[in-house]
């Protein structure tokens, strides 16, 4: 009996643990037709904080204009993105955010509804960027430039 309780309880925390891997992975994605074909978290990072709205394109020099997507403000997807990406939690990117809206030279990426949200901007706009947790994209057509694991 002893056993079958465990092994019950071992079952039941796996169980539960699922959802929680859900976001063991977020990518960042792009319009298939972009030409981007991968971005260093560094690039990202910059996009998301405000500190550029380019991406140096990597077959030439010129730049390409980007809107940035990105999930509401307490979504498990942000979170775990911005701290994977920058080591942030989401009270420290708020206040990172604060301030800058203060100084009113830079506006934040902006937020949509979720995972579909985020997919159907990108797929939409050819120079758009999101991210989405990985499980979300399946066939959906947009291009992956960066993976982030949790």
């Amino acid at each position: 009996m002893g056993h079958a309780l465990c092994r019950l309880v071992i079952g039941s925390l796996l169980w539960l643990a699922g959802p929680l891997s859900a976001f063991a992975e977020v990518v960042v994605i792009v319009h298939p037709d972009s030409p981007l074909h991968s971005l260093t978290p560094r690039q990202v990072s910059d996009l998301y904080l405000g500190r550029g709205r380019f991406i140096a394109r990597q077959e030439r020099e010129a730049s390409l204009p980007t809107a940035i997507y990105e999930h509401p403000a307490d979504s498990p997807v942000r979170e775990m993105f911005i701290r994977s990406l920058n080591g942030m939690t989401l009270s420290q990117l708020n206040a990172y955010w604060a301030r800058l809206r203060f100084s009113g030279e830079v506006l934040p990426p902006v937020a949509l509804t979720g995972n579909g949200a985020v997919i159907d901007a990108v797929r939409r706009d050819r120079s758009a960027i999101g991210y989405v947790d990985a499980s979300a994209v399946g066939g959906a057509p947009v291009k992956i430039v960066l993976r982030l694991k949790d």
